[in-house]
């Protein structure tokens, strides 16, 4: 099996955390997708979800960084659009069967662990501490809470 969430993913903060939970849970589709031999128009449309769902999560996580007054906007945007760019070429060449999902599936894996253990802990750790708020900060919180009274 490959990634889990773990505690050390965790980073404090409700709106990031969310949806890097999401993430994960995305790649561990995708490898039960691989795993079970669905058919190969299931796994590209498993890949395409996850696709879309990191563009959503990169474009609310600047978002993020924009209302903090994050320094390193700029930088941490190119790496998320460096993804991007990596995860279109893997789907056309998984699409022209020329690369596995097994292979974007490994790459995925090690970037989302080493990304959030490295650049999105510096946001995390400078929201913290930072004197601008997110807009609507608590309401990540509030919807998690009303989900579990329900």
């Amino acid at each position: 099996m490959y990634i889990r969430w773990e505690p050390g993913l965790e980073l404090d903060n409700d709106l990031i955390d969310i949806q890097h939970r999401i993430l994960v849970m995305l790649c561990r589709k995708l490898d039960v997708a691989i795993k079970t031999k669905e058919a190969e128009p299931t796994i590209l449309r498993v890949i395409l979800e996850l696709r879309k769902f990191t563009e959503f999560h990169f474009i609310s996580e600047e978002n993020l960084m924009s209302e903090i007054g994050y320094p390193g906007l700029q930088d941490h945007a190119a790496i998320h659009t460096e993804l991007l760019a990596k995860l279109d070429v893997a789907l056309a060449q998984i699409n022209q069967r020329k690369e596995f999902p097994d292979d974007l599936l490994y790459f995925l894996n090690q970037w989302v662990t080493e990304h959030v253990a490295t650049e999105d802990l510096k946001i995390a750790d400078f929201a913290r501490n930072s004197r601008k708020r997110p807009i609507g900060e608590d309401l990540y919180r509030e919807y998690l809470l009303s989900c579990r009274t329900k």
